[in-house]
């Protein structure tokens, strides 16, 4: 469409100053409603295919307490654990927040184990930085990124960069789970400046991904 505009401009200057204006408008404005597609079609995803972990993502500290949030991330970890879509489960967060989630994980009956537990800071790069890293010595490939449905976009997206075969299957209930316009608009936000800016300071860490 933005073409189309563009090549009906005459060709002068001020013409080719529209042109270029229009380009710039058209962009500012399908970039952020591409975003909130991807992150709405995303959210809906469920992949339970196997893979060889399941890495639940600690939340971040937004909307005040975190800990009703992760519980429902646990629970869907659990219930994935369960019906054997990967024999362990990693989770990520400040320590506190890691051993929290390796003891509710024990307690709802997943093996010790198969519980382990990674200190990496509450951000989604440096967790997936971290998980990414650490598959890669174990010479794993794929992983199940249990997050909030808003936020499933940014973790595949992150994931991905860092050369992870990212499945996802975002919580199903509980706090997190609303497409809210808060939690969309700033998620939009974050994705938009992943795409722009931190995607391009990423390191491709796993390197012989075959999915």
């Amino acid at each position: 469409m933005a073409l189309s505009i563009v090549a009906a401009v005459p060709r002068t200057p001020r013409g080719l100053l529209t042109a270029a204006c229009t380009v710039l408008v058209f962009l500012a404005l399908s970039l952020p409603i591409g975003a909130v597609c991807q992150i709405v079609l995303t959210s809906q995803l469920d992949d339970r295919s196997p893979t060889q972990a399941i890495v639940v993502l600690d939340p971040a500290r937004y909307w005040g307490d975190p800990v009703p949030v992760m519980n429902a991330r646990l629970a869907h970890a659990a219930q994935l654990y369960a019906a054997g879509t990967a024999p362990v489960i990693v989770v990520t967060g400040p320590a506190r927040s890691a051993k929290f989630a390796r003891d509710q994980l024990i307690a709802r009956g997943v093996p010790a184990a198969d519980v382990v537990a990674f200190t990496t800071g509450a951000d989604t790069v440096g967790a997936l930085q971290v998980v990414a890293t650490i598959m890669r010595d174990l010479s794993w490939e794929s992983a199940t990124l249990v997050t909030d449905p808003p936020h499933a976009a940014r973790a595949q997206a992150t994931a991905a960069g860092f050369g992870i075969d990212a499945h996802l299957s975002p919580t199903e209930a509980g706090p997190g789970t609303a497409l809210t316009s808060e939690y969309v608009g700033r998620e939009t936000a974050a994705l938009l400046r992943f795409y722009l800016w931190t995607r391009w300071d990423q390191t491709q860490i796993i390197t012989n991904t075959t999915g």
